[in-house]
């Protein structure tokens, strides 16, 4: 019996364009990347601001895995309708096939003469054969209806957690966009206040109160800070420019970034969350794997009984075959649960250690204002100099830094979290 097998594309899921954090990027200038180009002659928008849901919003739409994963649903669903098609086509072939049967019978009745009921049983027999194969055909078709379903249910999952996947990535690069303004805002003004002590180690040494190497050291660090800012803005627009492509966009770099309403949390391990692993994509699929390789063994030994043992298509060795793949997927089922019970212990963990770290940055940011009001103090006072005074600002602008950074750590962790009670698992 031929077996009708059904194609069941398999597509990557997403390709990982973001990071977390700030990084150097080596690409091409994104002015030439966004050019239209005889390969993509697509037409870009240009927008003036991105808000994260836009952002995500455009990133689902335009990511090409997702489209891929689109398509093969699309396929796999005409794949299923011609199937059930056929099977239908095959159901009334058979109808007919049993009527003519009928109908010989009953003819049989009135037959009188050998050569005619010779005739009628050779008919007969050929009519029987007929029904015979288009019943194994049905099986067959019945079969491959079953995996198209199977994998159709696939796809969508792959294309739900895709989804799930690149909404947690876009939130991520655009997390890191807002941080890496934030580190050139803070760069801008330590910058100034280098600056500054420059023009006060020139002013010593024009009294005599300090060498030439306090006003060269004072430059260096002014240098540093100066290449500090440099490698952050270049970096800053790298990163803008290839969150704008990979959503479709045109880079500007006047863009303005909305910023978000942070809210760091401490977030509550569950005491059981066996029901969350149940129901993320990786299981999900998992299970799917299961039933195909559980429909493929019974319809083996379904095949292998029919043809008594004598002769059968399918062997023992085959059927041994169809066990181990049921059994390796079983496996796989408890496996994959397993992993993803040790990577969310992990991630509750250092969420906590993120609420922790943000608690610590809120204590030390509080003892930094305590210590400008001092200075303050004294400062008018006359005490302290003014610019010894605004030099001590860059620890309390250095010290809300630290909240921030705290602050989007936390909320990435949520974010993680989120995503996993939705059902994706990095």
């Amino acid at each position: 019996m031929k077996k009708v097998i059904p194609l069941l594309c398999a597509a990557t899921i997403f390709s990982a364009p973001f990071s977390a954090y700030a990084q150097t990027a080596e690409t091409e200038p994104p002015t030439e990347v966004n050019q239209p180009t005889e390969e993509q002659p697509a037409e870009v928008e240009q927008v003036e601001k991105l808000t994260l849901e836009d952002v995500i919003k455009r990133g689902i739409e335009s990511n090409k895995n997702l489209t891929v994963l689109q398509l093969n649903l699309e396929a796999s669903k005409n794949e299923l309708l011609d199937t059930q098609f056929d099977e239908n086509d095959v159901q009334r072939d058979i109808k007919d096939l049993e009527d003519k049967l009928d109908d010989l019978k009953d003819e049989r009745k009135n037959l009188e003469d050998t050569a005619s009921k010779i005739m009628n049983g050779q008919e007969r027999i050929a009519i029987q054969n007929s029904l015979d194969a288009l019943k194994d055909q049905i099986q067959a078709l019945q079969l491959a209806i079953k995996q198209l379903e199977t994998g159709q249910i696939q796809l969508q999952l792959q294309e739900e957690e895709a989804k799930e996947g690149v909404r947690l990535m876009l939130t991520s690069a655009y997390t890191n966009i807002l941080v890496l303004e934030e580190q050139m805002d803070f760069t801008k003004k330590t910058l100034e206040t280098a600056k500054s002590n420059v023009r006060k180690a020139e002013r010593m040494y024009e009294f005599g109160m300090v060498s030439s190497e306090a006003i060269r050291q004072a430059k260096i660090a002014q240098t540093d800070l100066e290449k500090q800012l440099e490698e952050l803005e270049k970096n800053y627009n790298q990163t803008v420019a290839t969150l704008c492509f990979n959503i479709g966009v045109t880079y500007n770099p006047a863009i303005t970034i909305e910023p978000i309403e942070y809210k760091a949390i401490e977030v509550t391990k569950p005491e059981n969350y066996s029901s969350l692993i149940d129901n993320t994509y990786q299981v999900k699929k998992a299970e799917k794997n299961l039933e195909s390789a559980i429909i493929a063994r019974d319809d083996a030994y379904r095949e292998y009984e029919e043809d008594d043992n004598v002769g059968a298509e399918v062997s023992k060795y085959e059927l041994e075959q169809h066990d181990y793949k049921v059994e390796a997927a079983k496996e796989t089922i408890l496996s994959i649960k397993d992993d993803i019970e040790k990577t969310m212990d992990q991630l509750y963990r250092t969420s906590g250690t993120s609420y922790f770290n943000y608690e610590e940055a809120l204590r030390k940011l509080e003892d930094v204002n305590k210590d400008l009001k001092v200075l303050k103090t004294r400062y008018k006072l006359g005490v302290i100099s003014k610019h010894d005074y605004e030099s001590a600002l860059v620890k309390l602008d250095q010290a809300k830094l630290n909240v921030y950074n705290a602050t989007v750590q936390n909320y990435m962790n949520q974010e993680q979290i989120k995503a996993f009670e939705n059902g994706y698992v990095q």
